[in-house]
C-alpha cells in the first residue's frame, strides 16, 4: 500500500515538472539569460558551485575565463546573474541604476497603513 502510494507520489511530480517545464517554455515575455553552464533536471547547476575547500575567488576566476565576465547560474530555480568584470558591474550597477533599482511591493505594510487611517 505504502509502495503504491510513493509511485504515485513520484508520477506526479514528475508530471508536474514535465507541464512547468513545457508551460515556461512556450512563454517568450522574458529575455534570454548570459552564458552559463548546462544545468541538471531539478538541481539545475548545483554540481558547478564551488568544491569545499577550494576558495571561491579561483572557482569563479574559471568561470569567468570559459563563459565571460557576464554569466548565469540556476540552482535549485533560483537563477543567479554572476559579473565578474569591474567595468561591467559599474555599468549596471551605477550608469543604468534607475532600471535596476526599485523596492518590492510590501502588500502587507500597505494593508496597515490603509487599516491605520
Amino acid at each position: 500500500m505504502a509502495g503504491m502510494f510513493l509511485v504515485s507520489v513520484v508520477v506526479a511530480g514528475l508530471a508536474f515538472y514535465v507541464l512547468k517545464r513545457w508551460v515556461l517554455s512556450q512563454r517568450h515575455d522574458y529575455a534570454p539569460l548570459p552564458p552559463g553552464p548546462k544545468g541538471l533536471p531539478l538541481f539545475g547547476n548545483l554540481t558547478d558551485l564551488p568544491k569545499p575547500g577550494v576558495p571561491e575567488y579561483n572557482h569563479w576566476l574559471e568561470h569567468k575565463d570559459i563563459y565571460g565576465p557576464i554569466s548565469s547560474v540556476t540552482v535549485l530555480g533560483q537563477t543567479l546573474v554572476i559579473v565578474s568584470d569591474h567595468s561591467a558591474a559599474l555599468e549596471l550597477m551605477d550608469k543604468r541604476s534607475n532600471i535596476y533599482s526599485g523596492r518590492p511591493r510590501m502588500k502587507f505594510t500597505e494593508m496597515y497603513v490603509k487599516i491605520q487611517t
